[in-house]
């Protein structure tokens, strides 16, 4: 759940928070002295800076009888990434903005119900889906040069305050591990969008633009 380092200072240092994309929130936890802290970090706006993504929104903690308090304007930059393992996610036609984006999704839902139960091995595979086969007709296990897909993105993230967070831990230089495991449909939107980004970022290609406006649309939702 967390990596932490125990200091002669008798406080805890804490490196890596972990969290899973859930729609476009990364939800995550901690525990620290007995209790259970809630992580969220809902980001709204992406950008590039010096050929590197950063992801800004707004982070919370929150921990049972307390109020979730906030940190507004968190600038996550992309450190690295690790790909996805498995059957590429498949691809939906995005159509943000639009009354169009309504009639879309209700009819991929539809086509998603017609396909049967997700396995409870992998969610978002559904169990009657037709295996893929490549060019000689072999069955693609791997998810590779165009298949490939992010499965973890690996974001550095600002020194946070834990004492106004109420977390007795030093989150002076944390890093967040964001697992990207869709089991919603803007989820695996988010997916193939964050991967795209990555690839044109890692190929220095023109489609970065165009790459950076499609997720700001889909953070935007």
């Amino acid at each position: 759940m967390l990596n932490v380092q125990h200091r002669r200072s008798a406080q805890t240092k804490l490196h890596t928070l972990h969290a899973v994309l859930r729609g476009r929130v990364f939800d995550g936890k901690l525990e620290a002295r007995g209790k259970t802290y809630g992580i969220v970090f809902l980001p709204n706006q992406a950008k590039i800076v010096d050929h590197k993504l950063v992801i800004t929104g707004r982070m919370g903690f929150s921990v049972s009888g307390q109020a979730t308090r906030y940190v507004e304007g968190v600038n996550a930059s992309l450190m690295a990434t690790q790909g996805g393992v498995g059957v590429s996610p498949v691809r939906r036609q995005l159509l943000a903005g639009t009354a169009q984006t309504a009639q879309t999704a209700t009819s991929d839902q539809k086509l998603e119900q017609e396909k049967g139960p997700e396995t409870d091995l992998q969610p978002g595979l559904h169990s009657f889906e037709p295996p893929k086969y490549d060019d000689l007709g072999r069955p693609r296990v791997e998810a590779t040069g165009a298949l490939a897909f992010v499965g973890v993105l690996f974001f550095k993230l600002p020194p946070l305050d834990n004492k106004s967070l109420g977390i007795p831990l030093d989150m002076s230089d944390v890093q967040l591990g964001a697992r990207l495991a869709p089991t919603d449909d803007l989820a695996r939107d988010l997916q193939l969008l964050f991967s795209d980004l990555v690839l044109a970022l890692e190929n220095k290609s023109e489609d970065t633009t165009q790459a950076l406006d499609a997720l700001n649309n889909a953070l935007r939702v």
